[in-house]
């Protein structure tokens, strides 16, 4: 059973069709590409499959249940986590916080408000737990001796790190980067890489991403679909999707 199946998937802005008739299979453990140029539905695909827009019609099916319309929230709970193309953490908190607060969202974290404010037994308890897990997830990605830094005072390729920490924290099925390459320089690129595909390996995460970094896409993802007004121009290997003359021009600019 594939992990994501998306079928005829569409969407309409008043007279608008934004994404139309979009298809996609993801196997469990794939690292899958999702490019095109600006204004292409991109991000209205990832949108779509993370609740923040309902779709016109089709469906979408998360290793075999249909989720299609879910809110954002249920579908996090289902499973499916995300990164944005602009950098969204809670600057102000710690690093650590950043990604307890994640944490937060999980079953067995959870206590009730009067638990919080009379600092009951359980209180104590749950946050030593959220620390000590919050930390390990730190420690994967290389942040744990900034644990006590601001989110805001990290280097820029660290906060991108943060936030694919912090989407891990919701034990996802699913993880999707929205553009997780934008605004690095190329040693940063190179790192992020590899924490892409170790987190792929060490968590046997199923992993979709939006990218522009051409490097990127092609030193990792394994098949990769192009859209181009809405809808898939070509789908398939890396390697020979990066050569289909279709893509070239209306990507590439070639």
């Amino acid at each position: 059973m594939s992990m994501l199946e998306v079928k005829n998937l569409g969407i309409s802005f008043g007279g608008l069709r934004a994404v139309d008739d979009f298809n996609l299979t993801i196997e469990k453990g794939e690292l899958y590409g999702l490019i095109g140029p600006n204004g292409a539905g991109k991000t209205t695909v990832f949108n779509m499959l993370t609740g923040v827009y309902k779709p016109t019609d089709g469906k979408i099916l998360l290793d075999g249940e249909d989720v299609t319309g879910k809110r954002t929230i249920e579908l996090n709970k289902e499973g499916i986590a995300r990164t944005f193309q602009n950098i969204r953490l809670f600057s102000d908190l710690s690093v650590l916080d950043n990604v307890k607060v994640a944490l937060h969202n999980q079953k067995e974290y959870t206590y009730s408000t009067l638990t919080g404010i009379l600092r009951l037994p359980r209180y104590y308890r749950l946050e030593k737990e959220m620390d000590a897990r919050a930390m390990e997830l730190l420690e994967v990605f290389g942040l744990d001796k900034e644990a006590d830094y601001k989110a805001s005072n990290l280097p820029y390729g660290k906060q991108r790190e943060l936030e694919i920490a912090r989407a891990m924290a919701t034990n996802p099925k699913l993880l999707l980067l929205d553009e997780p390459a934008a605004g690095m320089n190329p040693n940063e690129t190179q790192s992020l890489m590899n924490t892409i595909r170790f987190v792929r390996d060490k968590f046997d995460m199923t992993i979709l991403l939006i990218e522009h970094d051409m490097k990127l896409v092609s030193g990792i993802c394994e098949r990769l679909t192009v859209l181009n007004f809405g809808q898939i121009l070509a789908s398939g290997d890396t390697a020979e999707v990066l050569k289909d003359p279709k893509v070239i021009t209306a990507y590439l600019g070639e």
